[in-house]
């Protein structure tokens, strides 16, 4: 970090944290974080086609933390049982496993990571956003900022998920419908035209509705046919609907405030984070950028990350059918990674709840509890 603050933008942490946040088990623990980063596509834009990327991949921002005093086992001890050639600087996940994320189960080598990165004294710690949700939410937010519609603001979070559960089905259709009404910077003198458009969109295969949220959803859209201003949905560039990923950075230094963060060395990042200073209490939040190759635990964090970017990419693309189908054929070395999987988060929220920061919609956690854990899927989040 560099030492020159007199001409920063200062960040009270505190914007980013949640009421009683400093009462979470262990949130004050002075740990060091490492870093790395997976499905980062800097920006999403809507284009003739669609988009500029795909947009059912999962960003994910993570690694693995260290307590005071602990430290890794040797990794080049890990690297001899994995039998990785000395010419290879640094381990990657392609190292161990390859393919999708099904396929990555099967490998023996990620087997012992797993269990090598289980017994040792870290633990892992991610935050897992969905970049469709993050891209289509504004709609949601902007409608509940008016108080006619108050009465939805206690199942907000319910009609995100069901927006995100229709447009998952067909995102690109989604998309081009947005891109006729500049989305999103919606003139005023469209918004009617745009809500209705976006409400015979979502409900053009009829009115079976699988939960009453689905039916709010509906609803609302109708309800909202005269609003003539969309808070979020003004103001904004054109086609852009995400402008990159560092509020994620800056999420993770303003609930760990008493922690050290470790990032893999990003350009992009550096620069963005170093134009402000993350401040808890009048002091500075610690960061540093390392280079991956001189850091064995970024390096621990690029196998896991992509990992996890997978499990949750896979778990946004899947539908729960699917995703049953494809359990059931799990074979016992896909199982065995599949629960060291689940084992690792349980370590982790075990020794501190912040570690695991999940910003994806609850049919999209739904899946993944049931797949790591066992965890009843709700039948309200199953299509009819």
């Amino acid at each position: 970090m560099i030492d020159d603050s007199s001409e920063k933008i200062v960040i009270d942490a505190g914007l980013f944290r949640f009421p009683g946040q400093d009462l979470m088990k262990n949130i004050n623990k002075a740990y060091t974080l490492y870093y790395d980063e997976t499905n980062n596509i800097r920006s999403l834009s809507l284009t003739g086609t669609g988009l500029n990327h795909e947009v059912l991949d999962c960003f994910v921002l993570g690694g693995v933390a260290l307590g005071p005093g602990a430290s890794l086992p040797d990794i080049n001890a890990l690297r001899a049982k994995l039998r990785i050639q000395p010419s290879v600087k640094e381990l990657k996940l392609k190292h161990l496993a390859q393919g999708d994320y099904i396929t990555c189960l099967s490998s023996n080598k990620l087997e012992q990571f797993l269990t090598w990165l289980l017994e040792s004294p870290a633990y892992i710690h991610f935050s897992n956003f969905s970049i469709l949700n993050w891209s289509i939410v504004d709609l949601i937010d902007s409608l509940l900022d008016h108080d006619q519609f108050e009465t939805y603001t206690s199942i907000r979070d319910d009609l995100k998920n069901e927006l995100h559960s229709i447009v998952r089905l067909e995102p690109l259709g989604y998309f081009r419908l947005l891109k006729t009404f500049d989305y999103p910077n919606v003139p005023s003198a469209r918004i009617p035209e745009f809500l209705k458009a976006v409400r015979q969109f979502l409900f053009s295969g009829g009115f079976t509705f699988r939960n009453m949220a689905r039916m709010a959803l509906s609803d609302l859209l109708q309800e909202a046919s005269r609003v003539t201003t969309l808070v979020y949905l003004c103001g904004n560039e054109k086609d852009e609907l995400v402008s990159g990923f560092d509020t994620a950075f800056i999420h993770r230094l303003a609930t760990f405030v008493r922690s050290v963060h470790v990032f893999d060395e990003e350009p992009r990042v550096r620069e963005s984070l170093e134009r402000n200073e993350i401040a808890w209490g009048g002091q500075p939040v610690r960061y540093r950028f390392a280079i991956s190759h001189n850091e064995p635990a970024i390096q621990i964090s690029d196998i896991l990350c992509g990992l996890m970017g997978k499990h949750f990419s896979f778990m946004e693309k899947c539908s729960i059918d699917h995703l049953e189908e494809a359990s059931a054929k799990l074979s016992v070395q896909q199982r065995r990674n599949a629960d060291l999987v689940a084992k690792l988060i349980d370590k982790a929220d075990e020794e501190c709840p912040a570690f695991i920061f999940n910003q994806a919609p609850h049919e999209s956690n739904a899946k993944s509890l049931w797949f790591l854990h066992g965890i009843e899927y709700p039948e309200d989040y199953r299509d009819l």
